[in-house]
């Protein structure tokens, strides 16, 4: 069990009528799932990437404090968590049963597009199937404290999602990888067995929303979309094809959902729009160069609210945030940019005025942002944020063939010495020897007159050193 500790605590720097408040969480790689009860109290998890490793922590006060939770070692990436009531929470995911001694993504989903690769592998998923297998942990006290609630076998290999209608009775989407893809899992004694209900699809099925008692609608994604739909609690399926990537699904009421997908030429973004319970759906709104990862109601509203990137088409990159909301079930649409390219798959709609989201990249601390009133007010980061803890960033992109960039952080001023060294340990470049204030930076690492191998680059300041490794592949 890990000790519980506080937390990176960061204010964006931001004007006073600012309404995007910024935290940032000591480990780099991404905030993927956000939880709130209420208000107050809410969950963080995340994972660093190659080798995975969970993340996960609390607040108690609105995001003002995070603390680490404890949690069983060896989890991997968590997707998807509920709270029952205000002490009792699950979560569904993976846990690790090998890591890759690579720390780089060789040829994962080689076969697949560009998008579903990045997805997958931000979401801890990987084509090596002995790496993971599903976990499902539950915590009694509001998520300070978590313990395995399940055994699975290795032919499941990931929850994408979970429901629960109860303390005992709920259902679970499971990745179960070459052996047959999505397959839909019910509980009746609060997780502690599951039983196959179906296999759902070849392709990934990955959300899901009950809108009553027996009518699921789910979404998923092969080489274009699917919308799937239940009224018998998962025990038949009908699918719809869709035109793009759906990466979002949510519901306002029994009849009326909306559905946020991509166009991976142009980077279209387009929403769906639903009136009869996922029979049918329609376009109702399309704007270029932004992918939504994720999109949630508030029920019995018309407000919806969607979180993604900008993306640059040209270089097939992403950009800074970008939001989009709806106050009429998602006939009309507002969108607006944050200054910062996180990457932002981590939602949570808490009421008209609180609105979390979070996410991170492999180089970037996981970050959490907080509005208080709707995300209606928008501004840029002054960029003068202060870090409290000083830290060094794993270079990017890694392997790198001439050059590469990252970034380090600094908690006060000071003198800061950034050298390279090969495996013998060897000082062969000094990148950084300077006195700089406390701030974010980034620097570049020129290896065009390196041959291929491993490499380190060190960072020394008042009085402490932290090492990364890179490898040069040419």
């Amino acid at each position: 069990m890990k000790k519980v500790i506080l937390i990176i605590i960061l204010f964006a720097g931001l004007e006073a009528n600012a309404q995007w408040m910024q935290y940032l969480l000591p480990y780099y790689g991404y905030a993927y799932t956000l939880g709130f009860y209420d208000v107050n109290r809410g969950l963080s998890f995340g994972h660093t990437m190659f080798p995975f490793n969970q993340n996960l922590y609390y607040t108690t006060n609105s995001g003002t404090n995070w603390m680490a939770a404890n949690y069983p070692s060896g989890l991997r990436a968590f997707a998807d968590v509920q709270y029952i009531n205000s002490s009792l929470v699950y979560a569904g995911g993976s846990e690790n049963l090998f890591v890759k001694s690579s720390e780089y993504t060789g040829n994962d989903f080689r076969g697949f597009p560009k998008f579903m690769r990045e997805r997958l592998l931000r979401e801890g998923k990987r084509e090596f199937i002995p790496e993971y297998k599903a976990a499902f942990i539950k915590s009694i006290d509001g998520g300070i404290n978590w313990q395995k609630a399940s055994v699975f076998d290795t032919l499941t290999g990931f929850i994408t999602d979970i429901h629960f209608a109860d303390a005992f009775t709920g259902y679970a989407l499971i990745d179960s990888t070459m052996y047959g893809r999505t397959r839909f899992y019910k509980t009746t004694n609060a997780g502690a067995n599951w039983n196959m209900v179906c296999r759902i699809d070849t392709a990934e099925v990955d959300k899901m929303v009950f809108i009553d008692a027996n009518t699921v609608i789910a979404k998923g994604f092969s080489y274009g979309g699917r919308i799937y739909r239940s009224t018998n609690a998962g025990v038949n399926w009908t699918i719809k094809e869709m035109p793009t990537q759906i990466d979002g699904l949510t519901f306002f009421n029994q009849n009326t959902g909306i559905a946020v997908g991509i166009e991976e030429t142009g980077a279209m973004a387009k929403v769906y729009r639903t009136t009869d319970a996922g029979i049918n759906w329609s376009v109702v709104y399309s704007i270029a160069g932004r992918q939504y990862l994720n999109v949630k109601a508030l029920a019995s509203t018309g407000t919806a609210f969607a979180v993604g990137n900008m993306i640059d088409t040209v270089m097939s990159t992403y950009g800074k945030i970008t939001t989009m909301k709806t106050t009429d079930y998602g006939l009309s649409w507002t969108v607006k940019e944050i200054n910062q390219t996180y990457i932002i798959p981590g939602l949570a709609l808490i009421d008209a005025n609180n609105i979390f989201m979070s996410g991170g990249d492999l180089n970037m601390q996981g970050v959490i942002f907080k509005s208080t009133n709707g995300g209606n007010v928008y501004v840029n980061s002054t960029g003068n944020e202060l870090p409290v803890s000083s830290l060094l960033g794993q270079n990017y992109p890694n392997p790198f063939n001439s050059s590469c960039k990252f970034r380090f952080q600094l908690a006060k001023e000071g003198d800061v010495r950034i050298t390279v060294y090969d495996v013998r340990g060897r000082e062969l470049q000094t990148v950084v020897n300077e006195r700089l204030a406390a701030g974010i930076y980034e620097r570049m690492i020129d290896g065009s007159m390196r041959t291929s191998g491993i490499y380190y680059y060190s960072m020394e300041t008042d009085g402490v050193r932290e090492t990364k490794k890179m490898v040069i592949l040419k």
